[in-house]
Order: C-alpha cells, then sequence, then structure tokens
C-alpha cells in the first residue's frame, strides 16, 4: 500500500530535483589533477589594475616565474629571455601567457608593474605582470613553483631563477633555470610541444 500523497509525491520529486540540479556543478567542479598547481588559489593585481586569481589562466599553456620590480641583476635577463622566448616561439593570439608575479609585494605596485612592462616592451597581450596582496600568498606561490627567496640587509632579495611552463589543467609540463637573456632551445622546444 502506498502511503505518500499526491502532496507528498511531488515535494519528494521537487527535493530529488533540486539535488540532482545543485550536485551537477558540485560533481563537475574540480576537474583539476591532482598534481596541478591551480589547487593553490593565489589572488594577483596586475600592472593594468585587474584584480584575478591565477587559476583563472586555467585552459591553455602558461610560463610562470617570479621576479621583483628592483632588481638589478637576475630579473632584468629573466624579463630578456622571456621576451625573446615569445618573439621567437610567435605564439597564435590568446595561445600562450606569461605570468610574471612580484617576490616583493610590499614594495611592487600596479605603476610601478606598469612601468617596468612599457620599459621592457612586453606585450600586454602576453605578459602579465603581478603582485600578490601579501607576503603569504607570495610565499605559497614560491613554494607551489619550487622558487626560493630571502630578503637580505641591502634591501635586496636573493631568489633562484626558475621559469615554469604549465599545461592548461595547470600541470607542470618543464621548467628552466637557465639564467641568460639568450632562450634555452630545450625549454622553447618544450613550449612549441605544448603549443600544439
Amino acid at each position: 500500500m502506498n502511503s505518500f500523497s499526491p502532496l507528498r509525491r511531488a515535494l519528494l520529486r521537487a527535493g530529488t530535483l533540486a539535488a540532482i540540479v545543485l550536485a551537477a556543478p558540485l560533481a563537475g567542479a574540480d576537474p583539476l589533477p591532482a598534481d596541478s598547481l591551480y589547487r593553490l588559489p593565489v589572488p594577483l593585481k596586475d600592472s593594468q589594475g585587474r584584480q584575478f586569481d591565477w587559476r583563472a589562466l586555467a585552459g591553455r599553456p602558461l610560463l610562470v616565474t617570479m621576479f621583483y620590480g628592483d632588481c638589478n641583476a637576475a630579473c632584468p635577463i629573466i624579463i630578456e629571455n622571456l621576451r625573446r622566448t615569445v618573439e621567437l616561439i610567435k605564439p597564435a593570439p590568446g595561445r600562450l601567457t606569461v605570468l610574471m608575479v612580484s617576490l616583493d609585494p610590499l614594495y611592487d605596485t600596479q605603476d610601478s608593474l606598469a612601468r617596468l612592462a612599457s620599459s621592457h616592451k612586453l606585450d600586454p597581450a602576453i605578459f602579465r605582470l603581478a603582485v600578490a596582496a601579501g607576503e603569504t600568498q607570495t610565499r605559497a606561490m614560491a613554494g607551489a613553483l619550487q622558487i626560493k627567496y630571502r630578503a637580505v640587509s641591502n634591501g635586496e632579495i636573493n631568489h633562484t631563477t626558475r621559469v615554469c611552463l604549465l599545461d592548461a589543467s595547470g600541470k607542470l609540463l618543464a621548467a628552466s633555470t637557465q639564467l641568460s637573456p639568450v632562450p634555452d632551445p630545450a625549454f622553447v622546444a618544450q613550449i612549441r610541444l605544448a603549443l600544439k
């Protein structure tokens, strides 16, 4: 004997339908692989004043590194290397992003990053220079990218140089630690492969 009234049945159907609707996006909400670096949320602000989370860059290959604006040693070389690498590869519009995140959230600002991008003639359609809100997010991102750094007494920051290539889902495909303005041929080959 069925003890459900028509009203109760209707309510149960409505509840089941609501559960299905709510569960559908949750089931597909986390398509990232377990080793995706995009599992780490890092809110950033770029040189054009745009607030974004670096996970919003998923969906295409990404070159990502860290630097700081007042660096007069390694960082200008990294920037030149990346500029020449992009020039060599000539990615189709929208196919590649280069994200450079400051190691110095206290002093690097939207304006200082914009001046730096302009002085190095970086293509704003490809390059995004950005800064995290604070030291905690900066440390977290550096840890994910395996970039070590520490501030020293003269105001400079000692840091490792490492450019990472991520695939569309945030998985690390390759990395280059070459410190030279000349593009690393092996790394360039990896980037070209990722863009196919």
